[in-house]
């Protein structure tokens, strides 16, 4: 009888051990796009560039809502800089407005949103002042001093968008693309009460927008 019993207890101890043992989980792929942004160009005839990660500098995205009661078109504007913690100069690009009524959607659709940036390789933007009905450059120089470029302007300026493309992760949905764009930027001289011009040339940015 006490063979019996011990049989029976080993039997039940070798029967417990595999339904301890913890199995792994692997976890299903992450989807996640590449957010690699560069610029490069010549201001007042000196290259400049920035690159993603190097000097400090990432590309960040940014939004403007001016929101209207319908039946009037609410206003989205999209921007993109790359910035660094060590140095003041940057290059800021605005591109806008994707117009949509607020009663049908409270915010633009994924399909709102890749026609508009879509739109921008078809016919390229206009200049405009806060970028409300076109493309806005803004440029900080070494010293944080602002730049804009303005509309309408008899100076000759020019702006593409190409390459654009689509895609989400589970961080939002995003449009990317290639700019280039040459200009007259300007900024009122607090010494001279005068507005100075600086012209950027040859103006390459590869980067994005985030809905």
């Amino acid at each position: 009888m006490r063979v019996f019993v011990l049989t029976l207890s080993l039997l039940l101890v070798v029967i417990a051990i595999p339904s301890c043992i913890k199995h792994e989980v692997v976890p299903p792929p992450i989807n996640t796009v590449n957010l690699d942004g560069n610029f490069t160009g010549y201001v007042s005839g000196t290259q400049v560039e920035f690159t993603q990660n190097v000097n400090g500098y990432l590309g960040t995205t940014s939004s403007e809502t001016f929101v209207q009661p319908s039946p009037a078109p609410s206003r989205r504007v999209y921007a993109f800089e790359m910035i660094s913690g060590f140095n003041p100069v940057s290059i800021k690009i605005k591109l806008g407005a994707l117009n949509w009524d607020l009663a049908a959607n409270t915010e633009p659709s994924l399909t709102m949103f890749n026609d508009f940036h879509m739109a921008s390789s078809v016919t390229p933007p206009s200049f405009s002042n806060g970028a409300i009905a076109g493309f806005e450059v803004t440029y900080t120089d070494n010293t944080s001093r602002i730049w804009l470029s303005k509309a309408p302007n008899p100076v000759p300026q020019t702006v593409t968008f190409s390459n654009i493309k689509q895609q989400s992760d589970g961080t939002g949905d995003y449009s990317f693309y290639e700019c280039n764009f040459s200009c007259y930027v300007y900024s009122l001289n607090p010494q001279t009460n005068l507005i100075d011009s600086l012209l950027i040339q040859n103006g390459k940015y590869k980067g994005w927008f985030k809905k």
